[in-house]
């Protein structure tokens, strides 16, 4: 396993120290790894949803589409402002 020394302020410290004191994690490399295995879980259901959803919005076809043009678009949105 890796060796990688970090530089924390008092108050990150002091909050790793009572995450080890009240039981939650047996040392400050177990916490720090939770967090690195939180963080990349969160990425991934974030590129997860994010794919899902575009991928719903990416498949209507063509024919669904309206051709317009910049007038068109700029008539409408006079429209509902007015």
């Amino acid at each position: 396993m890796a060796t990688l020394n970090i530089s924390l302020p008092d108050q990150l410290r002091d909050w790793i120290s009572t995450q080890i004191t009240c039981g939650r994690y047996s040392s400050a490399s177990d916490y720090l790894r939770d967090l690195i295995r939180n963080d990349q879980r969160a990425q991934t259901q974030d590129s997860q949803w994010l794919a899902n959803h575009l991928q719903a919005r990416t498949a209507t076809p063509d024919e669904a589409f309206v051709a317009s043009s910049a007038a068109d678009v700029k008539a409408r949105v006079r429209k509902h402002i007015d």
